[in-house]
């Protein structure tokens, strides 16, 4: 049994994965500050057999309270994701799981891939009223992008749609706007 984080948007600690049956991790702090909150993971092990997490010191996570009733989010092949129910007792995440195939991913909520809004952002740019433009790069050396649309007219509002700038938006770049 393994787990990874080695991906887009992975992040998690392994204390302990010795057996399926009490798998326990930590979530580590975001980039440059001390706020823990996202985790993203791709367990590979043996399929049909039960699995046990917990997700251990959550009271010092940014929102603790945002663990309360909360379902962890899983996926086979990163495209579709459906929940799992888990159990929060105030410090510690806890949920089960019968994998279906060798390797599954869980996230906090399901994440958006840089690919993802590169798609986006490409396929949005080949519509005759919409030009894609790169403002500059991210600390990480990923573009920022501006998508007008439209053209500037007096009397006419701009809108600014800011994305991917939280833990949950991986690599937290991306900048689009319309006219």
């Amino acid at each position: 049994m393994k787990i990874f984080s080695n991906f887009e948007s992975g992040n998690i600690n392994v204390v302990s994965a010795d057996s399926p049956d009490n798998i326990q991790l930590t979530i580590p702090a975001d980039n440059q500050t001390d706020i823990a909150q996202w985790f993203h993971f791709r367990l590979e092990s043996t399929s049909t057999e039960l699995h046990q997490f917990s997700i251990l010191d959550l009271a010092k996570s940014a929102y603790p309270e945002g663990w309360k009733d909360y379902d962890v989010v899983a996926s086979y092949d990163r495209n579709e994701w459906f929940r799992i129910p888990a159990e929060f007792d105030g410090d510690t995440l806890r949920f089960s799981v019968i994998p279906e195939a060798s390797s599954m991913y869980f996230a906090y909520f399901a994440p958006y891939s840089y690919e993802r809004h590169q798609d986006l952002l490409h396929n949005a740019q080949t519509h005759y009223a919409c030009k894609l433009e790169t403002l500059g790069a991210t600390i990480d050396g990923n573009d920022i992008s501006l998508l007008t649309i439209g053209e500037p007219a007096e009397g006419k509002k701009n809108i600014w749609i800011i994305g991917r700038q939280h833990p949950g938006e991986p690599w937290r770049n991306g900048l689009s706007k319309a006219c």
